[in-house]
């Protein structure tokens, strides 16, 4: 899987300027192949409002995060280190 277009950080970047306040309290979901958990839950340490939820197969895990954000770049740097992980959907 490749790592999402730039271009495409840089609208979502713009949007969240446009349409939030911050600092904010945003959500992450992301859908993980079960053997790459570790590597997601690595970008979020010690996070307290954290979840996870098995699919019925048990061959993916839903991963919720909320975190207080300050601005649009710290979102998007999240985003793009999770992009460099194989398999991971962003929701």
């Amino acid at each position: 899987m490749k790592p999402i277009d730039p271009e495409k950080f840089h609208e979502l970047k713009e949007l969240l300027q446009i349409e939030e306040t911050f600092p904010l309290e945003y959500m992450f979901k992301f859908i993980v192949p079960t053997g790459k958990l570790s590597e997601i839950l690595s970008l979020f340490p010690e996070e307290k409002n954290l979840s996870t939820k098995p699919s019925s197969k048990g061959s993916y895990i839903s991963v919720t995060v909320i975190r207080v954000m300050k601005n649009a770049d710290e979102i998007i740097k999240v985003y793009e280190s999770v992009s460099v992980i194989e398999g991971v959907l962003s929701l």
